[in-house]
């Protein structure tokens, strides 16, 4: 299974934790919105650590259990 990892390095400044989760945050949100057109409609992103994301397809039964708890907080279940 093929696997891409992508870095964003900051260097010469100084930044609070709270400035780097935000920045953590905005890279994520790009790089989902990048493959948006490219991944299944099914794909999710994770945090998986500081600065860490993870975007794919859940083994199915993680999905199921993921799409149940959607449901149920949305108040459909």
């Amino acid at each position: 299974m093929p696997a891409h990892e992508f870095r964003f390095v900051v260097t010469d400044v100084k930044l609070t934790k709270a400035q780097e989760e935000k920045i953590g945050q905005a890279v994520a949100q790009a790089g989902a919105l990048a493959l948006a057109e490219i991944t299944p409609p099914n794909a999710v992103s994770v945090q998986i650590g500081r600065n860490r994301w993870w975007r794919g397809i859940p083994a199915p039964e993680i999905l199921k259990q993921l799409e149940a708890f959607a449901s149920e907080r949305a108040g459909e279940a």
